[in-house]
């Protein structure tokens, strides 16, 4: 550092000087560290100039490496405005490591500031300050990056070697004091039947956020250095996701990488995947039935959510909870899902590619009432099931003591596993003939994840053949479990419709009229799937297709001249006048003739139901307020791929 060359006042009396100063802001660094600098670079001003001066401090903390941080910019402002005489730091890195500070240093330079970094021995009164400073900033940088690389090696190679550097635990695991290693962490046996609960509710609604829910409704703790006391989706999703469930904590699933422009680190997720360490004593679940659940749910979530290239591509489930018919219904015209908030109802549900102007159904549904016909509907067929109990019965002995469905999943398998081998010989092949490419990388890829899947699939059928499959044997058994799980729930709420969608697997929504005119009625034509609610369904096929059901439903309150139609064609045939029969009915007369024509024109077109199915808009002169098809916009679009279902 040059002392050769004397510190002369741009004022003429008082001496301006910027000091900078900074920390990182890890654990074991302090405030008093920035006083330190402080005062280390007036000591060095002292030596330089005798006279009064005038200090300016910008003191923070922050990573070196980040060039969008605010005192940066207030540093360079001073410097172009030229507010200062003098600008020392500690060293370089006190303001910025990297090449960034050179650009600073010679900012200054132009505008007549002097800067100075003792510790790194440069001045820009020497010459080859510029030399001097770029060789500075680079040993600032490799120092970062030497100390990064031992400190992530040293802690991969005590992973490997030992299962040491163990994180915070996560719940369901206790870490004893002083504990170092994977093999001194102990599971938490209070925490087993709610992780269990909890991948059951998620293998049956695909919604995390029922798992949370379930987990605050019990006070299940969050875990002992978690920030939050209620638990999320996002959070119960994480906790399933760990490794460490299934015995094989890992290390080094992400790591990071330098943005340029900013300095930032960003986390990304590593290409060459974690390592992972074998701790069986940890394991809260078998290694396939975790990834078997956390698969489907995964490729569930994957069609989820609205997409770029369109605005209305979005299919009819989302990630959000929702009550009943929420997620399950869906417009029969247009193949789109019934949203809720039909025509500014809170309750009502609608096409969602109404508004969009892509479908012409508006009409809204209530919810609440379809609720309640649904589960009239389910109530009404499993009562039904009593009449075939002995059918029932046998379906269930034969469920049991017939293994030809596992035996076909087993072949399926081994016809896989078959396939699988001769393509990874074919693969190796190609390898060593060619060498390394991109395109036989990803078929590397996608060949290993083929193999993680076949051993899943062999896992549960290995699970399957050790365990008796739990069926009810009669219908009665089978109704009384289904008013077990809905016995305290309400109709409108999460959990309710949790239920009801794994008995409904498709609600489709259209609109009838009465065949002598009136308002657009909805309906509705479902699947019933009255197995949904039995754990090992899937392994009684045929007791499956048996406790199927397609039934309709009307999601409305019939018109008062259907509701009195039966019973005013009966009374005027025993000959009743119109105004007598009005009065026993507590209605009109003219709501009576109604019905009579109503009856009439039934009978001339040779039907049993009054009601007609609507397939296009109505015209403006019949449905006045249906306006969305004469909307300039509108164009009637199906879903991609859609074809209505019979009805």
């Amino acid at each position: 550092m040059s002392r050769s060359k004397p510190l002369v006042p741009r004022n003429g009396h008082t001496l301006q000087v910027l000091i900078v100063a900074r920390i990182s802001g890890c654990q074991n660094q302090k405030e008093l560290s920035l006083e330190d600098q402080v005062d280390h670079a007036k000591q060095e001003v002292a030596e330089l100039y005798h006279g009064p001066c005038e200090f300016h401090v910008i003191a923070t903390k922050g990573k070196g490496e980040r060039l969008d941080r605010p005192e940066l910019a207030e540093v360079e402002d001073r410097i172009r405005n030229r507010d200062d005489d003098l600008v020392i730091m500690e060293d370089v890195g006190r303001l910025v490591r990297g090449a960034a500070a050179v650009e600073l240093w010679g900012i200054a330079v132009d505008n007549g500031i002097r800067c100075i970094a003792p510790h790194d021995g440069c001045d820009t009164d020497n010459p080859t300050w510029e030399e001097d400073l770029m060789s500075a900033c680079g040993d600032h940088v490799s120092h970062c990056a030497h100390t990064s690389r031992r400190i992530k090696n040293k802690q991969m190679n005590r992973f490997k070697r030992n299962g040491g550097a163990i994180p915070l635990p996560v719940y369901g695991y206790l870490k004893p004091e002083g504990a170092k290693f994977y093999s001194e962490l102990k599971k938490d046996d209070t925490a087993i039947p709610f992780l269990r609960e909890g991948l059951g509710i998620v293998k049956k609604t695909r919604n995390w956020t029922a798992v949370a829910d379930y987990f605050n409704l019990n006070s299940v703790p969050t875990g002992p250095y978690c920030r939050k006391d209620r638990w999320n989706g996002v959070m119960v999703r994480r906790l399933y996701h760990n490794p460490l469930l299934k015995g094989t904590p890992q290390r080094g699933a992400r790591h990071t990488e330098k943005h340029n422009q900013t300095g930032r680190r960003i986390s990304v997720v590593n290409p060459a995947g974690p390592t992972y360490r074998d701790e069986p004593h940890l394991a809260h679940f078998e290694a396939a039935e975790l990834d078997s659940v956390l698969a489907e749910v995964d490729a569930h979530h994957a069609a989820l959510g609205r997409r770029k290239d369109s605005a209305d591509d979005r299919v009819p489930n989302n990630r959000k909870r929702s009550r009943f018919p929420g997620q399950c219904a869906t417009c029969w015209y247009c193949g789109r899902g019934l949203v809720w908030g039909g025509n500014g109802v809170r309750d009502h549900l609608m096409c969602n590619g109404s508004r969009e102007c892509l479908c012409w159904n508006s009409i809204g549904i209530s919810g609440q009432l379809a609720a309640q016909r649904v589960l009239g509907a389910i109530t009404a067929e499993l009562s039904q099931l009593d009449g075939f109990d002995v059918q029932f019965a046998e379906l269930v002995h034969k469920a049991l003591a017939d293994r030809e469905h596992d035996h076909r999943h087993w072949k399926d398998l081994q016809a896989a596993e078959s396939q699988c081998e001769q393509d990874k010989a074919q693969l190796k092949s190609a390898i060593l003939q060619s060498g390394s490419q991109p395109l036989l990388n990803e078929m590397l890829i996608d060949l290993q994840n083929r193999e993680c899947d076949l051993a899943r699939r062999q896992q549960v059928l290995e699970n399957q053949s050790r365990q008796r499959p739990k069926l009810p044997e009669k219908g009665a058994e089978l109704r009384a479990q289904f008013e077990e799980v809905s016995r305290d729930l309400a109709l409108h709420s999460f959990e309710f419709g949790d239920l009801l969608r794994s008995l409904v697997p498709e609600l489709h929504f259209h609109l009838v009229r009465l065949i002598d005119g009136g308002h657009l009625l909805p309906r509705a034509k479902i699947k019933l799937s009255l197995g949904g609610i039995v754990r090992d369904i899937d392994r009684a096929p045929e007791l499956q297709e048996f406790l199927r059901r397609e039934i309709t439903i009307d999601l409305f309150v019939p018109p008062i001249r259907e509701q009195i139609r039966e019973e005013a064609v009966r009374q005027s045939a025993e000959g009743i006048k119109q105004r007598d029969i009005a009065a026993s009915l507590k209605t009109h007369q003219a709501t009576v003739q109604r019905a009579l024509k109503l009856d009439r024109m039934m009978r001339e077109r040779g039907l049993t139901s009054p009601y007609e199915l609507v397939t296009e808009p109505p015209a403006p002169e019949v449905n006045r307020k249906m306006k969305r098809s004469r909307n300039e916009r509108y164009s009637f679009l199906p879903r991609e791929g859609y074809e209505p279902p019979a009805l």
